[in-house]
Order: C-alpha cells, then sequence, then structure tokens
C-alpha cells in the first residue's frame, strides 16, 4: 500500500521530534542515571562494607529525599521558562533565567538543611520508628542534609543547560562525581560505615556544583546568552518561575513523601524489610531516571513549541515522548526478568535479603511503564502551561491510594514488601491514566 504525501509528510515530522527528544534525552538520561549511581554507589558499599547499617542509611535518606526532590520541583521553572524563551528567539534572557534559578536553589535547599536538623529525628520516632534505628539514621540525615544547597546548585545549572540542549556538560561532571563518590565511600566506610557515605555524597556533590557552574560562566557565548547579566527580561521573574515550580514542587514532595511513608511502613515490619524495599526502590528509582531523562526532553520539546506558538507540534511531541518512554521501560523490564536472582546479589552479600529482592522483581518490571508515563506526561502538561492539574493527580494516586493501599495490604493482610510493590503499581496506574487523558483532552481544545 502506497502511503499519501499527507501521512509521509507526517510520519517525517514523527521523526523529526522522536531525534529531537532522543537527542536531549540520552545525555539527560545519563545525568540522572549519575545521580542515582551515586546512591546506588551508596547502597550498595554500605550494603557490602556495613551491612548492617544499610536500614540506617535508607531511614537517612527518606526524609531527605522528600526535601530533595521538592526542592528540584521548586527548580523546574528554569528548565520550562529557559526553553520557552529560547523558542521565542531571545536567547539573551535565558541567563535571567539561570540566576534566579541559582538564588531558589541556595535558599530552599538551605530551609531544608535547616528544618532537618531540627525536626528529622522527631519525624522518624512519629512515626514509630524504633530508637535502635531513629538515632543512627538520624544521624545519616544530618550529615546528607548538608549537602542539599550544593545538589540543588547543581540542579538548577543543569536544567538550564539541558534548555540550552547542551547537557553533555552537566552529564560528564556527574560522572566524574561518581568516580569521586566511589574513591571517597571505599575510604570512609570502612571507618564510619553509613555516615563515612553520607560524607562522601557531601565532598561529590560541592564538586558538583562548583564545577557546573563554572562551565556556564566560561561558556563562549555566555555574555550573548544574557549569563553575567545586561537587558532586562521581560517575563522572567521569580513570580514567573515559581509560577511553574510551586505546582511541580508540591507534586513532587507528595510523591516523595508517600514514598518516604512506604520506607516508614517497611520499617515497621523489621529490618529485613526495609533493607528488601531499600534495595527495590533504589533499583526502581535507577531506571526510573531513563523516563526523567525522557520526560526533561520531552517539556524541553513541548516548551520551544508553546515559546514558538506550534501549538499542534507541542501535543504530538507530548505523544512521542511518552511512546518513546513505553519502549525503554519495557525494555528495562524485561532485563530485571532476565536476571533476578543476580541482580538481587548485586546490592547485598546477605543470601536471605537477596532472595526476597529477586522475590520481587515481577511487580518491579511492571511498575516501570505506568511510572515512567506519569512523569513524562506530567512534564508535558507543565511545559504548556498546566501546572497544578498534574499536582492534583500526583496527590489523589501518590498520597492517597498508594501509603493506604500499601498499609492495608503489607501491614493488615500481611503480604510485607509484596504488598508494598502492589501499592506501587496500582498507583502508577491510575496517575499515567489520568495524566494521559488530560493530555488528550489539552490536545484536542488546543
Amino acid at each position: 500500500m502506497v502511503s499519501s504525501p499527507q501521512s509521509s509528510v507526517v510520519s517525517a515530522q514523527n521523526r523529526r521530534i522522536a531525534a529531537s527528544i532522543l537527542r536531549i534525552a540520552w545525555p539527560v538520561a545519563l545525568a540522572r542515571l549519575g545521580i542515582m549511581g551515586m546512591g546506588l554507589a551508596d547502597t550498595i558499599m554500605v550494603g557490602q562494607l556495613a551491612p548492617d547499617e544499610l536500614g540506617w542509611q535508607a531511614l537517612g535518606w527518606a526524609p531527605t529525599g522528600v526535601f530533595l526532590v521538592a526542592a528540584i520541583g521548586l527548580l523546574a521553572g528554569v528548565q520550562v521558562l529557559t526553553a520557552r524563551v529560547m523558542g521565542e528567539g531571545r536567547p539573551e534572557a535565558s541567563g535571567a533565567v539561570w540566576r534566579r534559578g541559582l538564588v531558589l536553589a541556595v535558599l530552599s535547599g538551605t530551609a531544608a538543611l535547616g528544618l532537618l536538623w531540627a525536626f528529622g529525628e522527631q519525624a522518624l520516632e512519629a512515626f514509630g520508628i524504633a530508637p535502635e534505628l531513629s538515632g543512627p539514621a538520624a544521624d545519616v540525615m544530618r550529615i546528607l542534609a548538608l549537602s542539599l544547597p550544593l545538589h540543588l546548585i547543581y540542579i538548577a545549572s543543569a536544567f538550564y543547560l539541558e534548555a540550552l540542549r547542551r547537557p553533555v556538560a552537566a552529564t560528564v561532571i556527574m560522572w566524574v562525581a561518581n568516580v569521586l563518590n566511589l574513591g571517597l565511600n571505599a575510604a570512609l566506610i570502612p571507618a564510619f560505615g553509613a555516615e563515612g557515605s553520607a560524607w562522601a555524597t557531601v565532598g561529590a556533590r560541592f564538586f558538583l556544583a562548583a564545577a557546573l557552574v563554572i562551565w556556564i560562566l566560561r561558556l563562549k557565548d555566555s555574555k550573548a546568552l544574557g549569563v553575567w547579566g545586561g537587558a532586562a527580561a521581560p517575563g522572567i521573574s521569580y513570580r514567573a518561575l515559581l509560577g511553574v515550580g510551586v505546582a511541580a514542587a508540591v507534586s513532587q514532595a507528595v510523591e516523595a513523601g508517600a514514598f518516604s511513608a512506604m520506607t516508614v511502613i517497611a520499617g515497621r515490619i523489621g529490618e529485613e524489610a526495609v533493607a528488601a524495599y531499600a534495595i527495590l526502590l533504589n533499583l526502581l528509582s535507577l531506571i526510573f531516571m531513563i523516563a526523567l531523562g525522557l520526560a526533561a526532553a520531552t517539556a524541553v520539546q513541548v516548551s520551544e513549541g508553546i515559546g514558538a506558538k506550534q501549538r499542534a507540534e507541542a501535543t504530538r511531541s507530548a505523544w512521542i515522548g511518552l511512546g518513546l518512554n513505553t519502549l525503554a521501560m519495557l525494555g528495562a523490564g524485561a532485563v530485571l526478568l532476565a536476571a533476578p536472582d543476580l541482580i538481587a546479589r548485586v546490592y547485598t552479600a546477605d543470601v536471605a535479603l537477596a532472595a526476597i529482592v529477586a522475590g520481587q522483581m515481577l511487580w518491579a518490571a511492571a511498575i516501570l511503564a505506568p511510572d515512567g508515563g506519569q512523569v513524562v506526561a506530567a512534564s508535558a502538561l507543565r511545559a504548556r502551561g498546566d501546572n497544578w492539574a498534574p499536582t492534583a493527580n500526583h496527590i489523589v494516586a501518590y498520597a492517597l491510594i498508594m501509603p493506604s493501599m500499601g498499609y492495608y495490604l503489607a501491614e493488615v493482610q500481611g503480604q510485607g514488601v509484596a504488598g508494598l510493590m502492589a501499592a506501587i503499581f496500582w498507583a502508577s496506574v491510575v496517575s499515567a491514566a489520568v495524566l494521559c487523558a488530560r493530555q488528550w483532552v489539552l490536545g484536542r481544545r488546543g
């Protein structure tokens, strides 16, 4: 059957958009994988060198992670507004976006640091964590909190470069930091256990922040981009950044808080359950970085389309991004199902713990596609200015459905870690379905 000229044009447009998304997505995904690579290295090295402290590390990360992802959401406007002004043909306004993003990074990171030091341990105790777990976990948490402003400076700078379609520098710097983190872990964990791993994270994140800021300041066209300041940039204000960022921050805080609540439920079941859940969550998060890379690339593509007033192409970009995510997540799921025992043993030398982890790989594989799909859909919606619908969806799916289902299945029904994984799956299915429906409605309106 011979295709019509119109269908050939559409196919060519789709291929062009897919190629454009993938050109941004692969280095962004590698950078996001690098972020998780640090957590992966920490988990593996603590699991191998100080396995009795793995639960302390998991619980220490839990409250820190809530603040971190919320603040990262607050910086989402850096990516969206930078891509938008580039689509509008105003590159000189992009530097103002970056500078304001740095201010937000420092302020939000410092606020999170203060709150964790003041109330973090009490929060763990309030959720019923036993004193023998909450005390050491709080010590790890306080050290990790020191790295929050540093990591957020890196994130604001990485978002800026990604929106400029220059993400490779952030990726390279991230992986150099991973090598540094490995060396620091090897030096500090044998002497200081989980706390040594936390100090390794602080050192690696200091390098991240300093290296990427220096890179941006030394760009050949930094003055043309307004990096050093210059003419006024209409529409680039803290209010505009927060218009995108606050909704994303609430959304990500709700989601991270819900996953941390699931860690608490695992902690209530016992040390073995929290260790197994921590490993599975780390594995899911590692693969989720691929989805985040596709989400970031899709958001840039959609936001540029909105800035250039090409709404039909922006809508097509969103659906192509979702399709690419589905293919990637199905492939990753197949890898998990092909070698569950091997993957589990990489994480821990404890044979019993590895068996629990390997037994949950089917759930882990099933979670990937809907979980990745919901983040791509949410990013595409925010890129077109629909900020609060994804947030409302995340509150329902992850703050209401997931923890309540997790508690019922894991504790009340006695399913343990399997109940927690089932709750994540169904919450992700609900979230992805609602956000895709919202995308379809807005696309038809556009």
